[in-house]
């Protein structure tokens, strides 16, 4: 199990929400998990997304989209947040 922190910052308003969406909508990652992710960059929670992936195929192809993408991440075992 993984965790991807996503922290807020206020650069992330500046994102395109469609532009994100799409991106989102291409990796092969479940519903929840896109839709914790975009929440965790749009709306502060939840503070990021925990994959289950025995590879890392997933969380590596969330790690490029939000690194493309100008989003701070960071990869832990568990959230940094309470």
């Amino acid at each position: 199990m993984v965790f991807i922190n996503i922290p807020f910052v206020h650069e992330n308003k500046k994102i395109d929400a469609d532009i994100l969406a799409r991106e989102l909508a291409s990796l092969n990652i479940s519903e929840d998990a896109k839709y914790e992710t975009f929440q965790a960059i749009y709306n502060m929670r939840p503070n990021g997304v925990e994959l289950v992936d025995a590879d890392l195929k997933e969380v590596k192809t969330l790690e490029n989209v939000l690194a493309k993408l100008g989003i701070p991440y960071r990869q832990t075992e568990v959230s940094e947040h309470a």
